[in-house]
């Protein structure tokens, strides 16, 4: 092949052929690169290709410097980088520099990004004479970049505002390949990538791990999901529940297995949760012991009716009989049966809650005080009795003996958990105020009103119970003990709910047990009277001949005991069958009946129903209540508003004149 004729060799270097010279020149002219020559320090334009020309909006160039091509350009400070590389012989490069021009004549300039070269050009002399530009456009590069970053922020706003984690997993190890969103919140941890696997696998609960290991190694072998819940154990201690999922991918058979995941705190949710199932513990318990109260009251309601024929009887027959008689002795032994099987419906309604309140305002300091030496003989002597009383007066109102009943038991209990160790029990007494919030977190098994209690606190060194035993303590006929020993702390709680109080339990095994019984703060004085009126005496009651007496209960056997013992009294006796028919016997003899004693619970008319239709026909006629149990909410509304008074069911011949006597002389 014949040598191609070439230009004249120089000190830069070989010689160019001319038809490489040629090719060049083509080259430039169809490359898809912008290209440009410029010479001088003007930089006017001697050479620019078909894609420079195409990609400008066609305005004439060569011959022309950069400036006068380009003017806003200059503004954008292209000239300055131009100038630069003139000078200095050194090439600038720009990657997605922003140059704005028109497409076509007479269009506005476009946003438009480039990846620009500008290369010094030697003359024969060494010296820059000229350079090149060299630029390919990269708008839609620039322009995709943008849009996937922006739809990649909106995702991260997404997952950030939704409170998740979302993360990636070689499915071989395990190994984090990349994890975003609320990693920090979630975790606890940084959300740098390194060390997060390590850190996070170590937060997991040590009860939890092998569940969540087990789940993310099934993508490895037999699934392509999971879904399960498991704690993290946070820096401080505190435990958070976690809800995670994940499935497989898999983009092609020679790539590994990758798992996309996403993870979630739940813990509020779960503390929800835990709390209804609490809640609906607490209701179905209150709604056994409910149950079983009616169920209580039921027995003692219609056990009473019959002790107070019983009782009453007897003790109306041993009123007659003189003592020399020898049906005195068994007599007596009757009454005293009956008293005792009195006891046991007074424990059946105190365990419903509807036991007999003989209100008064009493200083819990002073029974606790007055019970303090009785409750030290029947202690052990290992067992030490310590009192921590309120320097403050506690008053509530309630009954003496059923408050007694409760502090008793209590610090029996405790002294029984000590056993034949040595320990202490102490009774302390204090106020405190309840919120309606606090209320709610306590099991009331009643209407408890917000307020200041005052209350009873009762804690021993003894062996404790676990949380199975303390849920169950208040439970009829549950105890701990080798043999039964009755209904105990459920009369207890009884009594307290009666009261409208509430009482609480904590315990721990081997650190001993604490009650409390909180009952609603009364602002009552200490000066009371403790005076009684006088009660007739047996076979001599002073009362007046014509003073008449309307009984009104519908057991038959109750009304005649009633007459019985109120004509013995010396008193005139009219009996109604129900609070229907005492309504319209007392409308017809309104002015001659002096006293009406009636049942609470009876048909057709209850006690209170029929009291309040009495009242408006004579708003001073004395009443007194009688029931086998105490309707709490009523007689709480009817004792102490006009001329009311009750008695609880069975009653001696005693009680019963000592009440109607005081009945008649109150307010007379």
């Amino acid at each position: 092949m014949a040598d191609l004729p070439s230009e004249p060799e120089n000190e830069r270097g070989p010689a160019v052929p001319l038809v490489a010279t040629r090719w060049i020149a083509r080259a430039f002219e169809d490359a898809p690169a912008v290209i440009a020559l410029h010479q001088g320090p003007d930089h006017r334009y001697v050479f620019v290709n078909r894609a420079y020309r195409e990609q400008t909006d066609g305005r004439p160039m060569v011959g022309r410097t950069y400036a006068e091509t380009f003017p806003e350009f200059v503004a954008q400070g292209y000239l300055d980088i131009f100038d630069t590389v003139y000078r200095s012989g050194k090439p600038f490069v720009a990657n997605g520099a922003r140059a704005d021009t028109p497409r076509r004549v007479g269009d506005p300039p476009e946003e438009r990004y480039w990846n620009l070269v500008f290369q010094p050009i030697q003359g024969d002399d060494g010296a820059v004479d000229g350079l090149m530009s060299f630029a390919f456009e990269i708008t839609e590069q620039v322009l995709a970049t943008r849009q996937a970053e922006a739809a990649r922020q909106r995702y991260d706003d997404l997952v950030q505002s939704a409170g998740v984690m979302v993360w990636t997993m070689r499915v071989q190890d395990g190994s984090l390949l990349w994890a975003g969103g609320r990693i920090e919140a979630i975790l606890g941890l940084s959300a740098e990538l390194e060390g997060l696997t390590a850190a996070w696998r170590a937060r997991i609960h040590p009860e939890d791990r092998d569940a969540v290991e087990a789940a993310r190694a099934s993508l490895r072998s037999s699934g392509d999901r999971y879904a399960l819940e498991y704690r993290l154990v946070a820096e401080d201690g505190a435990l958070r529940w976690l809800s995670e999922s994940a499935r497989l991918e898999q983009a092609e058979a020679s790539s590994p297995p990758v798992a996309w995941g996403l993870t979630q705190d739940v813990s509020a949710r779960v503390a929800a949760q835990a709390e209804r199932e609490r809640l609906q513990a607490e209701l179905l318990h209150g709604q056994k012991l409910e149950s079983l109260g009616v169920l209580a009251g039921g027995i003692a309601h219609d056990f009473n009716n019959l002790l107070t024929a019983i009782l009453g009887q007897a003790s109306l027959a041993e009123a007659l009989l003189p003592a020399s008689q020898p049906a005195a002795r068994p007599v007596a032994a009757l009454v005293a049966a009956a008293r005792r099987a009195s006891e046991l419906t007074h424990q059946l309604l105190a365990y419903s809650g509807r036991g007999h309140f003989r209100v008064e305002a009493i200083d819990l300091n002073e029974e606790v005080r007055g019970l303090s030496t009785l409750m030290e003989t029947m202690l052990s002597k290992k067992v030490v009795l310590r009192l921590d009383l309120t320097h403050r007066p506690a008053w509530v109102d309630g009954d003496r003996s059923q408050l007694q009943q409760v502090l008793m038991n209590l610090v029996l209990n405790g002294a029984q958990a000590i056993g034949e160790a040595s320990g202490s029990v102490m009774v302390r007494t204090g106020h405190q105020r309840l919120g309606a919030e606090d209320l709610s977190t306590r099991q009331t098994l009643g209407e408890v009103d917000p307020g200041i209690f005052a209350f009873i606190e009762v804690s021993d060194t003894g062996s404790g119970m676990d949380a199975d035993t303390v849920a169950r303590i208040f439970d009829p006929f549950f105890t701990t003990k080798a043999t039964g020993r009755g209904l105990g702390l459920a009369a207890v709680q009884g009594i307290v709910r009666g009261h409208r109080g509430l009482v609480t339990v904590y315990s721990e095994l081997g650190r001993g047990t604490t009650f409390k019984v909180l009952l609603p703060h009364s602002a009552a004085s200490s000066e009371l009277t403790t005076d009684e009126p006088n009660a007739p005496g047996l076979g001599s009651t002073g009362a007046d001949p014509v003073t008449t007496i309307l009984v009104v209960d519908d057991d038959g056997d109750v009304r005649e005991l009633a007459r019985r013992v109120l004509e013995y009294g010396g008193y005139r006796v009219i009996e109604a069958r129900d609070g229907l028919e005492a309504v319209e016997i007392f409308r017809a003899l309104s002015q001659e009946i002096s006293l009406v004693l009636m049942d609470m619970t009876m048909p057709r008319m209850s006690g209170e129903e029929a009291y309040r239709e009495i009242v408006a026909l004579r708003a001073d006629v004395p009443v007194v209540l009688s029931s086998g149990y105490n309707e709490v909410e009523a007689t709480r509304r009817l004792v102490g508003r006009g001329r009311v008074a009750f008695i609880q069911k069975p009653y001696t011949l005693r009680e019963l004149l000592d009440q109607v006597a005081e009945a008649l002389s109150s307010g007379g």
